[in-house]
């Protein structure tokens, strides 16, 4: 029975924090400078397109493939090796907050971050949110 029970709470944590990162697809991740009153960079866009500037800013979008691999190892594999996948990913999704500039054209020309928009918080709420279930399934375990 016990179980079962963590089953249904591993299915529970990857179906929030998967549909908080489906939202943030929906939604402006971030804003740079000269397109302030533009709709900012979509979330969609981010995660689509966000492999390309691995240099920079844009080895953030790393957390994405590592978020989705801890999803599936929690629900079939190694809780463990999914506790730790969810930390580095949410270290990755943080550590877009430290940079200041990110490439904003084909070109690879960069501009100034000027502000972080809900489709960012969002992402970041999926990741943090897949390391406290991840630590309460761990919880539940031991």
């Amino acid at each position: 029975m016990e179980i079962i029970k963590n089953r249904h709470l591993k299915i529970s944590i990857v179906s929030i924090s998967s549909i908080l990162l489906l939202l943030s697809l929906t939604q402006n991740a971030y804003y740079i400078a000269g397109m302030e009153e533009s709709i900012g960079s979509f979330g969609l866009i981010a995660f689509l397109i966000g492999w390309m500037g691995l240099s920079g800013a844009g080895i953030s979008w790393l957390a994405n493939p590592i978020l989705i691999t801890s999803w599936f190892i929690l629900i079939f594999g190694k809780p463990k090796l999914s506790r730790i996948l969810s930390v580095f990913a949410l270290l990755f999704s943080l550590s877009f907050l430290l940079f200041t500039e990110i490439v904003a054209n084909e070109g690879g020309g960069k501009k100034e971050i000027i502000a972080y928009d809900s489709g960012y918080w969002l992402w970041l709420s999926s990741c943090g949110l897949n390391l406290i279930g991840n630590l309460i399934v761990y919880v539940r375990e031991e």
